[in-house]
């Protein structure tokens, strides 16, 4: 994939954003707690880093390897203490700016219990982490925001997680399903170099190049989730169901239905299973 060197601020288009890294890095550094960026903010990265506009968000995520709900607690403490954040009366993992920006601190590691955090809150107090440690050893990307190195979720990582998100709450995450729809349409022309040069055995006569880039984005995801095997056939699961129209997963993908239709996503599903799985789906 095109490396991503040096972008700037004002090319994500999320006002506040400097100032949160910014805050954030320096918390997790002073208590020595690794984080990396995830959600809308990695993938408006990925498109800024091919010269597309991002889309809009306000939602700025990142992941928190925490030993231990003391230390997270630490983390959220700091906050408060140094920038004036507080906490969100919604959402357990939740804290608001100053300015009420909302800013997500997702935990997983030897925090995690059977691979869930349950926090005492109000709101949302219990989410399910698979794919976290995952993408933490095999899906991360350093970037140069400005003049300050992060590391963020590469694309693969992006659907993993989003897939994942859906998966657990569908009624509250069809948002994710948006992100992953627009996501497979930029990806066939913005890694196409990538695509040509290091699957170029895909390419048969009855493959479209927008099919090649499917399966090619599927064997990026086999990359990070083929270490775990639960975490590899629930998203074979995830897939599969949405295939077969078992959940909402190939609807929410239709945001323009005057263009799209069922087939169209049920397509892009099937190369993505066909990349996880090396295995022609039908």
């Amino acid at each position: 994939m095109k490396s991503i060197s040096r972008i700037s601020y004002d090319a994500l288009q999320v006002e506040g954003l400097k100032g949160v890294l910014a805050q954030v890095s320096r918390a997790c550094h002073e208590l020595d707690i690794h984080f990396f960026i995830v959600g809308a903010i990695a993938r408006n990265i990925w498109f800024a880093a091919h010269d597309e506009k991002p889309g809009g968000t306000r939602d700025i995520d990142f992941a928190v390897y925490i030993p231990s709900q003391e230390d997270y607690q630490k983390l959220k403490e700091k906050l408060q203490a140094d920038y004036g954040y507080h906490n969100s009366s919604e959402n357990a993992y939740c804290m608001l700016t100053p300015e009420g920006m909302p800013v997500d601190l997702l935990p997983f590691g030897d925090i995690e219990k059977e691979g869930q955090v349950v926090r005492e809150g109000k709101g949302l107090n219990r989410i399910s982490m698979d794919g976290f440690r995952e993408v933490h050893c095999f899906g991360l990307k350093q970037v140069n925001l400005g003049n300050e190195a992060y590391e963020v979720c590469n694309i693969p990582s992006v659907i993993i997680l989003k897939l994942i998100a859906f998966d657990d709450r569908p009624e509250h995450r069809i948002k994710d399903v948006k992100d992953i729809d627009s996501i497979c349409k930029s990806y066939p022309s913005l890694e196409q170099e990538y695509i040509w040069s290091d699957h170029f055995d895909l390419y048969t006569e009855d493959r479209s190049h927008d099919e090649v880039a499917m399966i090619v984005l599927g064997r990026e995801i086999r990359k990070i989730a083929q270490m775990n095997d639960q975490l590899y056939q629930r998203l074979f699961s995830i897939l599969r169901q949405g295939i077969e129209g078992k959940s909402g997963l190939m609807n929410h993908m239709i945001q323009d239905s005057e263009k799209e239709n069922l087939g169209q996503k049920q397509i892009i599903l099937r190369k993505i299973l066909e990349g996880l799985t090396g295995e022609n789906i039908t």
